[in-house]
């Protein structure tokens, strides 16, 4: 089970500037899919942990309108082993357009099957739900004038993912969004 601790959830801000999010992901419709984003870019490569490689299938299956960031030519896997600490696992998104109820739930949903790869598909729910996940969402908002990218990273155990999204986006207010050009990559979050 969770606890409700606050102090153990930790929402800030998450600051990605544009250049380091693909092509497809910035030029996607804003209706508010997911993008699964790759942990690093080389040369036009997204580098995915190998342990992601059925989550974007597995999340389809569950309803979730999500994709690839990078093209399958232009994406590899990489294993990486290391020791466990309090986190079990990471997952970057992006959210083109602005963040609805839907999309709110979808990235949770992400965030429990992305632990649940992590700690074995034999875990049981509670086990998956009192893991630690770090979330890190890419919001990509476009306008005629301008391109606005929000970055947002929760770590919390996966059950309390959704409040604290719905509870950082309620804080925020429309008009902070930064003035800027075309090329516009300021970040805007919520600290709790």
């Amino acid at each position: 089970m969770t606890d409700g601790n606050p102090s153990q959830n930790l929402v800030m801000r998450w600051d990605i500037p544009q250049e380091d999010l693909p092509e497809k992901v910035l030029t996607a419709e804003a209706d508010g899919r997911l993008f699964l984003l790759p942990d690093k870019l080389i040369d036009g490569v997204g580098i995915y942990r190998d342990d992601v490689a059925g989550l974007v299938k597995t999340l389809r299956h569950n309803g979730v309108d999500i994709d690839f960031a990078s093209a399958r030519e232009d994406r590899r896997y990489l294993s990486e082993y290391g020791a466990a600490g309090e986190v079990v696992a990471v997952i970057a998104l992006a959210v083109v357009g602005n963040y609805t109820g839907d999309a709110i739930k979808s990235i949770a949903r992400a965030a429990w099957q992305r632990a649940r790869s992590a700690i074995g598909a034999a875990s049981s729910r509670e086990e998956v739900e009192s893991a630690y996940v770090t979330v890190r969402i890419a919001e990509i908002v476009r306008s005629d004038q301008e391109t606005v990218i929000r970055g947002l990273e929760v770590t919390s155990p996966v059950a309390n993912i959704e409040s604290l999204l719905h509870g950082a986006i309620a804080d925020r207010h429309p008009t902070e969004i930064p003035p800027g050009g075309p090329n516009s990559a300021d970040s805007e979050g919520a600290a709790e």
